[in-house]
């Protein structure tokens, strides 16, 4: 047979750069890339497979008769083709005179090429940068249809045509990983609605907030909001007054037992046979002035949540009891012996390091795997230093109605003073300083002097403070937290001032103070 004419040859070969030209998606320029071969290389079929994942290959195109255009987009496993009909090398030519001599029918593509009665078959390879994509393949029902000649005409089609499918290839995945950011981004807000949501139930419902606006405590609030739809045993660890009983309240109000009591229990404030009895109940007589039946705080909490704060104190007997519990949901009050069911979902809280209490034997390691299902571990507030101005300002105004007397402000000094302290009491303390300063102030201003001793005097700064510490830096602070709120929440002042812990003429008042705009 004879070559195509290198007149022929060239125009098939620019109507193809044409095609690729107009559009890079294999789709579109197929049937035309397709026409173009068919002036230099007869065939009666022709498709197009790229390499996938998992040893697979998918027809991603065809041309020319019915049942081959057919297989667009079925996916078949590489091995299906044996070696001559697709060998192992990435570069290849393959040149078959006769399928029913050269294929092998035990494997299922070549046994296909045979059955619909196709003769000769020319197939080349599709990569791009060195990476294999796939090939070109083309089909004839005549015997010995195909030359070398055909073969290198079509390896210069597919280096262009590879690009086409380079570029499919890479749209994709683009398109995939815009698809994830996009989703992730949905995530994410969906995510913060919910924190804000909760938060408002829990101000509105109690007198429980969640301040803050520190990336750190957002974090404990996305963890609590991702946890608390499930009916898992949570713990919290943090240092003493860093909020675990808030955050286990927050849980509870986003969780399927929100319209349950919530019941918490100080293991660290009862003597052990106490609390086993505050825990469990007990019967009348169970033990001396056991004088009446006595449901405990498992049985309290049925259908809500028990928050077990200081679980550490459990003595090792109560710590038994209480395993099992969490293992087989039953118990039974003090001196009695009937089996009751625990219908409650288990928050504990703890300030201690519970693996070294497991290392000193003094709590049971069963029960620490059954507690720490979900751990969420909260800052201290001298991590959290740019959540302190925002507290200063919520428990200025909840201190000042409570005592009757507001203070008409803080200065600027005291309030550095309050941020450069490293708080060994975390948010309990920051309060209660509060509302002695409040107190003390007599409805005047918050000077140092009010503080006590400790914050009196300058104490040197943790880095996390230092910035928050300078005086001139303080309002810029404040002004940023509130610039970032508002962002957070569509500049709508109600959601950015429950999201600072402010009212919303606080809000208002420091949005003209720093002469910033919103639209709502």
């Amino acid at each position: 047979m004879t070559a195509t004419p290198p007149s022929d040859h060239q125009a098939a070969l620019a109507a193809v750069a044409r095609a690729i030209a107009d559009s890079l998606e294999v789709r579109d320029i197929w049937d035309r890339v397709a026409d173009a071969c068919h002036t230099v290389v007869p065939f009666d079929a022709m498709g197009i497979v790229r390499l996938e994942d998992g040893g697979m290959v998918r027809a991603v195109a065809a041309a020319g008769e019915p049942e081959v255009k057919a297989l667009e987009g079925q996916v078949f496993p590489r091995n299906g083709y044996s070696p001559a009909h697709w060998p192992n090398a990435d570069q290849f030519l393959v040149l078959i005179d006769d399928a029913l001599r050269e294929l092998d029918p035990s494997f299922p593509l070549d046994r296909l090429a045979i059955e619909r009665g196709y003769r000769s078959v020319l197939r080349v390879p599709l990569g791009h940068a060195g990476k294999p994509l796939g090939s070109i393949l083309l089909v004839s029902r005549q015997p010995g249809r195909f030359t070398e000649s055909h073969g290198r005409a079509l390896m210069v089609i597919a280096e262009m045509a590879a690009l086409a499918l380079a570029h499919e290839q890479l749209a994709g995945k683009l398109a995939e990983e815009t698809r994830r950011n996009a989703a992730a981004q949905e995530r994410a807000e969906r995510l913060e609605r919910r924190v804000q949501e909760l938060a408002q139930e829990l101000e509105t419902l109690s007198h429980h907030r969640v301040l803050g606006v520190s990336r750190r405590w957002r974090d404990v609030l996305e963890q609590a909001t991702k946890v608390a739809p499930t009916d898992t045993t949570v713990l919290l660890t943090g240092e003493s007054g860093s909020g675990k009983e808030v955050v286990a309240r927050f849980i509870h109000r986003g969780s399927p037992r929100k319209s349950g009591p919530f019941v918490a229990l100080n293991c660290a404030a009862l003597p052990e046979q106490l609390l086993e009895s505050e825990l469990f109940g007990h019967e009348r007589g169970a033990f001396t002035g056991a004088q009446a039946t006595r449901s405990g705080r498992i049985e309290q909490a049925s259908g809500g949540v028990l928050f077990l704060d200081e679980v550490t104190e459990m003595s090792p007997g109560v710590q038994a009891k209480f395993l099992r519990v969490l293992q087989e949901r039953e118990y039974q009050r003090l001196g009695g012996t009937r089996t009751l069911r625990a219908d409650v979902r288990v928050l504990a809280a703890t300030n201690r390091d519970l693996r070294q209490a497991i290392a000193r034997g003094t709590f049971r390691e069963d029960l620490f795997y059954r507690l720490a299902v979900f751990d969420i571990e909260l800052p201290p507030l001298r991590d959290r230093a740019e959540d302190i101005p925002l507290m200063v300002d919520a428990f200025l105004d909840e201190v000042g109605h409570s005592v009757g007397r507001p203070a008409a402000g803080i200065t600027r000094e005291a309030k550095a003073r309050l941020a450069a302290y490293h708080w060994p009491g975390n948010v309990r303390e920051l309060r209660n300083v509060i509302e002695r300063a409040v107190i003390l102030s007599e409805g005047g201003l918050i000077t140092v002097e009010h503080l006590p001793l400790t914050l009196s005097e300058p104490a040197p700064l943790s880095p996390a403070a230092a910035d928050a510490a300078k005086p001139q830096s303080l309002p810029d602070t404040e002004r940023e937290m509130i610039v970032q709120a508002l962002a957070r929440c569509g500049d709508n002042k109600s959601k950015a001032a429950r999201l600072l812990g402010l009212t919303r003429a606080q809000l208002r008042s420091r949005i003209d103070k720093y002469g910033l705009m919103s639209k709502t």
